[in-house]
């Protein structure tokens, strides 16, 4: 697991969708409402000064979807209906894929060894070299041979490894074949696999989800980069300790989600990312910053929820980020808790009207 793996996951909202999980994260879960308790305080004795939050300035990157994009999806597309074969009447070709046993010998390290290891032959994960000495071998056939591979990688393939090359042996056992049947793309597929009835509609439609998912993608980063430019201005000194705990919970839930993808523990999950609990805390006193701030510019703003638009508030939230009833939402989670989502939302939304955000169409490459 690569270590930029969870900087990308940190990237969640203040307290956000995400954050209605924010008192069932790494401690006891408590679904009662009415038995949670969030304590009032004054915004002044922690926010000392706030920043200023107008006359700011971010420009708002779209990425430009060209061809390629698309054609990936479509690749996606085609790749999960692709089906696989049983052959036994002939040896391995290329495009096939094969289940091996191996035993890999290198000089100066032990020998290691794999069973039921799967190998798609065009694929180069092996390396080309690795794969292509197994096409011809029938199944239960045995071959042994020498590749050259990277000396700082197990199996050839990182493209930013350095010269160096060491032999390594193999001894590798056929198990089966698998024949690739990839489906020819025409209208009637794409028909029946997607919403679409052609591929030229397909295309068309992909291209525009794709584009308003990056125009969507560009508008919350230009949101969060105004979030912060406040923040940064602002004089923030302590905080209550449940907001402080809400932001770590939800940030621990977040990452158990995330965890149970990979069948891991929270903690597992954490140090193969290079993280810990730690850091978790970390992110949480940014959070906790970030939350004051916005608490803070609502009420100076004069775009604070009141008890007279509460309830109207309550119900576009709900409907904007499709939470089920109102109802269903307000026996799980305490007004007060509903409170810190929807303001920031109003924040946010503030700041990205109230300021100059230049759209610019970018390259991905930029």
């Amino acid at each position: 697991m690569k270590k930029n793996n969870i900087k990308k996951v940190a990237v969640l909202s203040l307290v956000g969708v995400m954050g209605l999980t924010m008192f069932s994260g790494c401690g006891k879960k408590d679904n009662n409402a009415s038995a949670r308790k969030v304590v009032e305080y004054d915004i002044n004795d922690y926010v000392k000064t706030l920043g200023t939050y107008t006359g700011l300035s971010v420009d708002e990157n779209i990425t430009i979807v060209t061809d390629d994009d698309v054609q990936s999806q479509l690749d996606s597309l085609v790749s999960s209906n692709t089906t696989y074969n049983d052959i036994t009447d002939r040896n391995a070709q290329s495009g096939d894929r094969v289940k091996i046993d191996y035993i890999k010998s290198q000089s100066g390290k032990d020998d290691e060894t794999k069973t039921d290891y799967t190998v798609d032959l065009d694929s180069g994960n092996m390396g080309e070299e690795f794969e292509n000495k197994l096409v011809g071998l029938a199944i239960n056939g045995s071959i042994t041979f020498t590749v050259q591979e990277d000396a700082n990688t197990e199996s050839g393939t990182d493209k930013n490894a350095e010269a160096e090359k060491v032999d390594v042996t193999y001894t590798v056992t056929l198990k089966s074949i698998q024949e690739k049947i990839v489906p020819e793309v025409t209208d009637a597929f794409i028909a029946e696999k997607t919403d679409y009835d052609t591929l030229d509609a397909y295309k068309e439609g992909t291209k525009k989800k794709l584009e308003e998912k990056n125009a969507d993608s560009a508008k919350t980063t230009a949101e969060s980069e105004l979030i912060n430019k406040v923040v940064e201005a602002s004089d923030v000194t302590g905080c209550p300790a449940f907001v402080y705990n809400m932001n770590y919970n939800a940030l621990c839930q977040s990452y158990k989600t995330y965890a149970s993808y990979f069948g891991s523990t929270l903690e597992a999950y954490l140090s193969a990312a290079g993280s810990s609990l730690k850091d978790l805390q970390k992110q949480a006193v940014n959070m906790t910053k970030q939350t004051l701030v916005l608490e803070a510019l609502v009420k100076d703003a004069g775009i604070d929820i009141t008890d007279d638009n509460y309830d109207e508030k309550l119900k576009e939230y709900v409907e904007k980020y499709n939470l089920g009833t109102v109802e269903e939402v307000s026996s799980k989670y305490t007004k007060e808790e509903l409170l810190f989502d929807m303001r920031r939302d109003a924040a946010t939304d503030y700041l990205y009207t109230n300021n100059t955000v230049t759209k610019k169409m970018v390259s991905a490459k930029n």
